[in-house]
């Protein structure tokens, strides 16, 4: 068993004098469980929902109960444990076993310091320090990716748009691959255009696909200088688009085989454990990330906290 104090008292300041220390039957070891990706960070479970934009920590721990003195495992009992903070839940099952042994469970929402003591009489446990913050999620995560469509990969005429100082191509502007479609693009000139509305119904090709706005001259646009997404400017190999209800918004997290992103943006098409990772502007990123072996594949996701 390893060394511990195993109780404590402070004298007083008279010369001689006597104190009293009062030694429990029993002295509880506590440490942390290894989690299924080997490390001893909390998991966030996959049936959990963010709540005010936080996400549930569950942490396992595994607490060793002996005699004091002897060092003996001390079986079928049972006791608990307490957070100094209220808003964190521990919770066990049974008692402790042959070995001495019983599981506890942590739950909370809240990131930062927390001590666990053991209130149960005849028990001593030094105070148990643990940090939240990073957690990986159980749930592995399908993992796509998106971009914005640029002037440079169309070819149709230079035509006026609503809102527009200058023209742009036909194509760019109200094709079906351009941004009436995808809602931003990135013009020749390095300004993104932003389509401002809903402009209607579209006009489809001969197998049924839409093609082209049915009326283009409803379609209204703006420039800006940067790609806004749900929750801030979406960047290049930074942004990703994800469901607020599993991943917090502006949240980063650590995605395997990606690295580090930040959740700027949100989608339609963004479901529970989905990940669209922002790629940037144009055909040539989206060949790029086809090659990469990453697009719809599973991937494991740590949280790192709210940026």
């Amino acid at each position: 068993m390893p060394e511990a104090i195993i109780s404590n008292a402070i004298t007083n300041p008279m010369p001689g004098s006597i104190v009293t220390v009062k030694i429990d039957d029993y002295v509880c070891l506590l440490t942390i469980e290894k989690n299924k990706y080997g490390d001893d960070l909390p998991i966030i479970p996959t049936e959990s929902r963010t709540e005010k934009n936080k996400v549930l920590y569950q942490l396992k721990l595994l607490a060793k109960l002996t005699q004091h003195k002897a060092g003996t495992p001390v079986s079928g009992h049972s006791f608990s444990l307490k957070s100094n903070r209220s808003c964190d839940r521990v919770e066990s099952k049974g008692r402790t076993n042959t070995q001495g042994e019983m599981t506890f469970v942590l739950f909370t929402r809240e990131p930062g310091e927390l001590e666990l003591t053991v209130p149960t009489a005849g028990i001593t446990m030094l105070s148990f320090k643990i940090k939240l913050q990073e957690a990986w999620y159980e749930s592995l995560f399908l993992i796509t990716g998106y971009h914005v469509c640029e002037e440079g990969d169309f070819s149709g005429e230079l035509v006026e748009g609503q809102g527009l100082d200058e023209k742009h191509k036909d194509d760019f502007l109200y094709g079906a691959a351009g941004i009436a479609m995808q809602g931003t693009g990135k013009a020749s000139d390095g300004r993104y255009i932003r389509l401002d509305n809903k402009p209607g119904i579209w006009h489809k090709n001969k197998k049924g696909n839409p093609d082209r706005l049915d009326n283009p001259s409803a379609a209204k646009f703006s420039y800006t200088d940067k790609f806004y997404g749900k929750y801030g400017i979406v960047k290049e190999n930074h942004s990703i688009a994800i469901d607020n209800s599993v991943i917090p918004k502006k949240s980063k997290v650590s995605i395997e085989g990606l690295g580090e992103r930040v959740a700027d943006d949100s989608g339609g098409g963004i479901r529970l454990y989905h990940i669209d990772n922002f790629l940037g502007s144009g055909a040539t990123v989206v060949k790029d990330w086809l090659k990469s072996g990453i697009n719809h594949t599973q991937r494991a996701v740590k949280y790192l906290g709210v940026a």
